[in-house]
């Protein structure tokens, strides 16, 4: 179904002009379409959809879809969130309360408290880590995060799960510094049983996001800007029952989802429509990739969704000694070939 149309969903015409007007531009940046950006939806427009549906290989139907939304962002075009939603947020707008930061040679980790509801018997923490030598641009790039099961730990909140001085095969944070990437890592304490609480919810992902956004005004990097960036490029990262939120995720249709440029999924294949359901989110992205490592425990489900044979999803057996080093085996590589993340110190 379209995002808009005016005669289909009974949008209000500033809505639906806003839409259009978004889309007109959207297709001037990527394609050249010299469209004029009025927020009607005519026969030219409909004929610049077209021709970029036909070049990306999506469904030629001169409407403005979800997919075809995904598209021409990750083909470049400024999201819809800049240009038709409210304003981004700024250092002086409410930001997530800081529970407390590290700064130190290894880097700058943020603590902030972004309740999700589901973290009990855990706190509701946040872990916001930014590598040395990070340069502010106002688009900021990220990987978030979702760790686990905690069956063992189950209060344990992202600052311990991730301080490898405890747990030695979570080392994440130094596998950004180490990339030379200039990326921020996201991670939220999540349930016992890696429930996502309202991050799943309508909204709830973007609102996360704009609550980090905040986060990094008020405390971090972007503590002497004028305004707070936006997200940028967005991987989206899991270990084990992260599997199911970070699909969750990737499929939705919040705002985000389509910022999202590969997942990285690390024996996390254990719900029996994660095959399907990833199969028609390749599908229906054909711009972004998803990576997959498995061992025994979660080989049936990668192993049949290997078998789809899609360009844009790689599953490989994982050559990790057990379960809990999978991430860590992998981290690094994949954060070091991303091409999409800048490396510190490019413009």
């Amino acid at each position: 179904m379209p995002i808009f149309a005016e005669s289909s969903v009974g949008a209000p015409a500033a809505t639906a002009g806003s839409a259009v007007r978004w889309l007109q531009t959207a297709l001037n940046q990527v394609i050249r379409a010299g469209l004029r950006v009025d927020g009607v939806l005519g026969p030219q427009t409909r004929a610049a959809i077209r021709a970029f549906q036909q070049r990306r290989g999506l469904v030629i139907d001169g409407q403005l879809t979800v997919q075809l939304e995904r598209a021409l962002i990750a083909a470049g075009a400024t999201p819809r969130s800049t240009s038709s939603a409210p304003a981004p947020a700024t250092p002086s707008a409410a930001a997530p309360r800081l529970v407390r930061r590290e700064n130190t040679a290894a880097g700058l980790s943020i603590y902030v408290e972004i309740p999700l509801g589901s973290e009990s018997p855990a706190g509701p923490m946040t872990g916001i880590y930014v590598p040395p030598g990070f340069s502010p641009q106002p688009r900021a790039d990220l990987i978030v995060y979702l760790h686990g099961f905690k069956s063992s730990h189950p209060s344990a909140t992202i600052d311990a799960y991730w301080d490898s001085r405890r747990f030695p095969y979570w080392p994440l944070r130094d596998g950004v510094a180490e990339s030379q990437k200039n990326v921020i890592l996201v991670a939220p304490t999540l349930g016992p049983r890696s429930q996502a609480g309202r991050l799943l919810g309508a909204g709830g992902f973007d609102s996360y996001l704009d609550q980090i956004m905040r986060a990094l005004a008020a405390h971090g990097p972007y503590a002497d800007s004028r305004s707070a960036p936006t997200p940028g490029h967005i991987v989206l990262a899991c270990h084990s029952g992260g599997g199911r939120p970070m699909r969750q995720l990737a499929v939705s249709e919040q705002r985000a989802a389509a910022q999202v440029r590969e997942c990285w999924g690390f024996d996390c294949l254990y719900n029996p429509d994660d095959a399907a359901l990833w199969t028609r989110w390749a599908r229906s992205r054909p711009d972004a990739r998803l990576f997959l490592y498995y061992l025994s425990s979660t080989a049936e489900l990668s192993k049949r969704l290997q078998a789809q044979r899609l360009p844009n999803i790689l599953v490989e057996r994982s050559i990790a000694r057990g379960h809990n080093w999978v991430p860590i085996t992998h981290w690094r590589n994949r954060i070091q070939t991303a091409p999409f993340l800048r490396t510190r110190g490019q413009r």
